[in-house]
C-alpha cells in the first residue's frame, strides 16, 4: 500500500473531533509481519472476526492517552477510528473495526495482550484496531431509510 494513503488514513484520524480538542489519540501504524501475525493470533484466540487482519497490508492501532482526558478518551478514540475506517474506504481500501478497548482494564485481556504486543505505556489504552488492505470482495446490503431510523422531537413521532 503506498505511503500517501496510510497518511492520508492517518491524517483522516488526526482531524478527528475530541472533547475540548484535547485530541489524546495516537496511532501506531504496523506493517511488519511477525507482528501484524502476532496480533491476528491475538484475535483469533480471542475475537471472531479476525479473517481480514491476516490479508491487511497494514494495521492501525488506535490508542489514547486517558491522562490527556480522562472522562472522553474512549469516545475520542473511537472517533479517531471512525474517520479512519472512512477515509480508507473513500480511497477504495477495505477496512473494518475491532474493538478492543477493555473496560475493566483485566490483565491477559485483548487489549492488555495488544498493549504488550506493541510496547505501549501502561497508562496508554488500546481502543481499536483497523486492518486496512485492498478488498477482497464487495457487500452490497441497502442502508435503512431515513425515515425508518429518525424521530422529531421525541421517539415515535416519524413527522415533522
Amino acid at each position: 500500500m503506498p505511503d500517501e494513503k496510510i497518511q492520508a488514513i492517518l491524517e483522516a484520524g488526526r482531524w478527528a473531533p475530541s472533547w475540548a480538542n484535547s485530541q489524546p489519540w495516537e496511532f501506531i501504524v504496523v506493517k511488519d509481519v511477525t507482528t501484524k501475525r502476532e496480533i491476528c493470533d491475538i484475535a483469533k484466540s480471542t475475537l471472531t472476526g479476525h479473517k481480514g487482519i491476516e490479508g491487511a497490508s497494514v494495521i492501525v492501532v488506535i490508542c489514547v492517552n486517558p491522562e490527556i482526558d480522562p472522562y472522553h478518551f474512549v469516545e475520542d478514540g473511537a472517533v479517531a477510528t471512525q474517520n479512519m475506517a472512512l477515509a480508507a474506504h473513500s480511497l477504495g481500501l477495505a477496512s473494518y473495526w475491532i474493538g478492543i478497548y477493555d473496560a475493566q482494564n483485566i490483565r491477559g485481556s485483548v487489549e492488555d495482550r495488544i498493549r504488550k504486543t506493541l510496547n505501549l505505556p501502561r497508562k496508554h489504552r488500546a481502543i481499536a484496531i483497523l486492518p486496512i488492505g485492498a478488498p477482497e470482495y464487495k457487500i452490497d446490503r441497502d442502508r435503512k431509510w431515513l425515515r425508518e431510523i429518525t424521530h422529531y422531537d421525541q421517539y415515535g413521532n416519524t413527522r415533522l
